[in-house]
């Protein structure tokens, strides 16, 4: 069974003239196209994106060689006796380098790790943002499905204002009956407008995930009916490691290492060769000049540089231990809340609402019959629709446990089966 592929009405059947006013008239949205809109033009996506590009500046930059200079020195000028004026001046015209001796490469090394760490920071972005995705979906069809509940409450609610009336003017109750029963139809009047504006605003936090401003879509489109399927714990357990937060790691502890052997590279200094050519100025003469610089580490030799490094790299083995023991127990308290979901969802299917609605229908029929009082239609009425949004709750939260299920496993929501 394909999770959540196309969820919908908890209650068939589905919402048709009920929420084509709240649908703004656009085609039928399914998970699959809110997560596919949603990973194409996620805001916040492409703003994590400008990082990628300004990471790639950086890794450009690291392997730049250090620019050669240009050294003109002037010696001899202006002393005295055989050296006064520029008689015996000497003008010396070379190149000077810097070796890096291996730095670059490192450096290079280094941002390019940086880069592949984005690169695992997007991938666990974009499940983050495929999971809300199905996050707010499911709100949607939730509302939905309340909305359409509503409906069913209102039209109770107007069966009940005909049997009380029926009853009032046969003179077998009061005639405050029929008020209390008119001021709950009015009450559940109210409460179908609150869902519509609950609908309405859950449509636009939805379509605020690809940037539009406004809920162009028709109607969330699937079948809340269908839970989402179990796969065996075993199973799931083993998927852990395509976790992102833990292919992560892998990739930081690349970076941490390569951080480690930069900050040894440093431990060797840096050479400067210089190579020119000098003039005599007495006799018009030319002789090549050649040099070296190699710096002295008596006293900075990197050392707490690498003991950084070397903190920072064991950091990392011991965050993402804690972190696969922490996304463990997440996927146990999840498999086992969705297993209870699933349980609680067929107790309600099967045991619960059959009997609900038969002892409904008993209620009616006696209440019209003078049977039984308006409190114990009222209750009944109460108890069903109660039953009817337990199971809409159930089968929501069932697809929330799944949708996180999936997030910690690394698959993206609407795109793969749990099997």
């Amino acid at each position: 069974a394909r999770r959540l592929c196309a969820c919908a009405l908890l209650l068939t059947p589905l919402l048709s003239g009920a929420t084509e006013s709240l649908a703004g008239g656009g085609a039928p949205l399914t998970l699959e196209e809110a997560v596919g809109r949603t990973l194409q033009s996620s805001p916040d996506l492409k703003t994590f994106g400008y990082e990628l590009t300004a990471q790639d500046g950086r890794t450009r930059q690291a392997g730049a060689s250090p620019n050669p200079e240009l050294v003109i020195d002037v010696e001899d000028a202006f002393g005295t006796g055989s050296r006064s004026g520029v008689s015996a001046l000497q003008t010396t015209i070379s190149l000077r380098q810097v070796l890096e001796r291996g730095a670059l490469l490192q450096r290079v090394t280094v941002a390019s790790r940086g880069r592949e760490l984005l690169d695992a920071e997007l991938v666990e972005k974009r499940l983050d943002a495929a999971s809300e995705a199905a996050r707010r979906f499911i709100q949607v069809l939730s509302d939905q499905a309340r909305l359409h509940l509503t409906h069913e409450a209102t039209a109770l609610a107007e069966k009940t204002v005909k049997a009380a009336a029926l009853r009032v003017r046969a003179a077998k109750v009061p005639e405050a009956e029929l008020g209390r029963a008119e001021a709950a139809l009015a009450r559940t009047r109210l409460e179908h407008e609150d869902v519509e504006h609950a609908l309405l605003t859950s449509r636009r936090q939805l379509a605020a995930l690809w940037g539009d401003t406004e809920a162009a879509f028709g109607e969330a489109q699937g079948q809340l009916t269908q839970l989402p399927a179990l796969a065996p714990y075993e199973s799931l357990s083993a998927r852990i490691r395509s976790n992102p937060s833990l292919l992560k790691f892998s990739s930081e502890a690349r970076l941490r290492e390569a951080e480690l052997k930069l900050a040894e590279q440093r431990r060797r200094p840096a050479w400067t060769v210089t190579t020119g050519l000098r003039r005599f100025e007495a006799g018009d003469d030319f002789a090549a000049v050649v040099g070296i610089s190699i710096p002295l580490p008596f006293r900075d030799r990197g050392e707490g540089s690498i003991a950084t490094a070397q903190a920072q790299l064991e950091q990392v083995d011991a965050s993402r231990s804690a972190t696969e023991v922490r996304v463990l127990t997440q996927l146990f308290e999840l498999f086992q809340e969705l297993q209870h979901t699933r349980h609680v969802a067929d107790t309600l299917d099967t045991e619960v609402l059959p009997r609900v609605q038969a002892a409904l229908k008993q209620t009616e029929y006696a209440y019209e019959r003078g049977r039984y009082s308006y409190l114990e239609l009222v209750a009944a009425q109460r108890e069903l629709l109660e039953v009817k949004r337990a199971r809409i709750q159930s089968a929501v939260d069932a697809y929330g446990y799944a949708t996180e299920i999936d997030r910690l496993t690394g698959a993206v929501p609407g795109t793969t089966p749990h099997k």
